[in-house]
Formats: structure tokens, C-alpha cells, sequence
């Protein structure tokens, strides 16, 4: 029997976005990392706002459109795995603020599914640099990863080093923290290799940032899993100039 946990940080930030904010609106994302649920819904105040289920390595931002609007303040938060309810809680989200919603499995057997809500801090980077965050959502205890930007034999970028699972009880404040990078519009191909390895766990090739872009990279999956459910590297692309 699975049982759901909601992990929460309340802070607050700045929201730039080209689009027009106010006092009433804020902005969520979700994210599925987990191996065990194919998909997942979300409802605000009981109106759906995610257009299709999101499945797993998938998330609602679009490079078009980072993060759903939605009333700030309290409001009911209702998440869903097909007709059973995951969440169903009132939470509290500050105005012009943007938040990730992101689901992970506790363990690589059949137990909870934790829910994470990180405040995104979304003040832009400095000219020719990203802000970039990784989190290792792989329960899989093989799957200690050193992150990779390689483009040619001469320009690779460790970002981190030993990286592991975040835990049952993770620290939010920590995983939300993202970090800055000098970045020239290089084509990068973001490898995830196990630690002091040139095994690849999980690739995007030819992928390049935009400048000045905000972004979560995220590794998730088992290494006994298949398809949907192996290892999978995803980037979010939360705000650009």
C-alpha cells in the first residue's frame, strides 16, 4: 500500500517573466520522477490545469510557456494518479512567485511517493552565464552520477561529482539552490555518468542553453527499470531573458 508525503518550503522571490504578473497570480510547474506512477493530474480549486496527464520524465513547463498562472494565496491543490487522489491540501503560494511541484519515489521497491515544493529563485543570471540546478531523484543505489556538459574532446564541464539519491527526507533548501555557470552558447551534450566512470547512465545530446536561462536538471529511474520506468535525464527550462 503506498502512502504520500508533501515536502514544503515556503520562501519568497522575485518572478521576472516577459509576461505581465500581478498581486493575484502565481506560477507552478509539475514534474513526474517517479518509476512507479505513468502519469499524474493536477487540479487548483478543483479546475484541472494540467491539458494532458503528465507521464514519467515529463513535466507541464514548455519552452513557451515555463509555468502554469494560477491564483495565489491559499488554495486547494488536488493531484491525481488516475481515480486515486495523491494530495488533496490546502497550500499557501505568495504572489509573482514560481514554484516546482516535482514527484519522486522514496525507494526503488514498492513505498511512498514523495512530493517536493521548491520556491524557484528566478532573479537572471549575468551575460554569458545559466543558472542551473541538479537533482538526482534515482532511488537506485548503483546510480551515484558524476554530471557532464561535454561538447568535443576539449570542453567538458563536470557540474557535479558523486551525486546521490535525495532521500526520504530531503533538504529542500539545498535541492532548490541553483548555482551559476559561465555559458557562450555552446551545443552540449549533458551526460550522466556513474561516479568515477565513462559508463552513461542517461544522455541529451546537442542540447544548448539559452542565454541567460534558468534550469533544473533532473535525473530520475531505476537501472532495473525499462523505458518509461530506466533512467531518464530531463531539463527544465524555468525563465530566460
Amino acid at each position: 500500500m503506498k502512502y504520500w508525503t508533501l515536502s514544503i518550503l515556503i520562501a519568497t522571490c522575485v518572478f521576472v517573466s516577459c509576461k505581465k504578473t500581478n498581486s493575484y497570480n502565481t506560477n507552478v510547474l509539475f514534474y513526474n520522477g517517479t518509476w512507479s506512477i505513468p502519469a499524474i493530474t493536477a487540479a487548483w480549486n478543483g479546475n484541472n490545469i494540467t491539458t494532458t496527464a503528465i507521464a514519467q520524465g515529463q513535466s507541464s513547463n514548455t519552452l513557451l510557456s515555463p509555468y502554469l498562472r494560477v491564483p495565489a494565496g491559499t488554495n486547494l491543490l488536488t493531484l491525481k494518479a488516475g481515480n486515486n487522489t495523491l494530495i488533496n491540501k490546502n497550500i499557501y503560494s505568495a504572489a509573482a512567485t514560481g514554484t516546482s511541484y516535482i514527484f519522486f519515489d522514496t525507494s526503488a521497491a514498492v513505498s511512498a511517493v514523495g512530493i517536493l515544493q521548491l520556491t524557484d529563485a528566478l532573479t537572471l543570471p549575468d551575460t554569458a552565464s545559466i543558472n542551473y540546478r541538479f537533482i538526482h531523484l534515482s532511488p537506485d543505489t548503483s546510480a551515484a552520477a558524476d554530471v557532464w556538459l561535454v561538447n568535443g574532446a576539449t570542453d567538458s564541464i563536470r557540474l557535479d561529482t558523486a551525486a546521490t539519491f535525495i532521500g526520504i527526507a530531503p533538504d529542500v533548501a539545498s535541492i532548490q539552490t541553483f548555482t551559476n555557470i559561465k555559458y557562450h552558447g555552446e551545443v552540449y551534450t549533458i551526460k550522466i555518468k556513474k561516479t568515477g566512470t565513462e559508463t552513461i547512465l542517461a544522455s541529451a545530446d546537442n542540447f544548448t542553453f539559452a542565454p541567460r536561462g534558468i534550469y533544473s536538471i533532473i535525473f530520475s529511474g531505476l537501472s532495473t527499470g525499462s523505458g518509461s520506468t530506466g533512467f531518464i535525464l530531463s531539463v527544465l527550462h524555468h525563465l530566460t531573458q
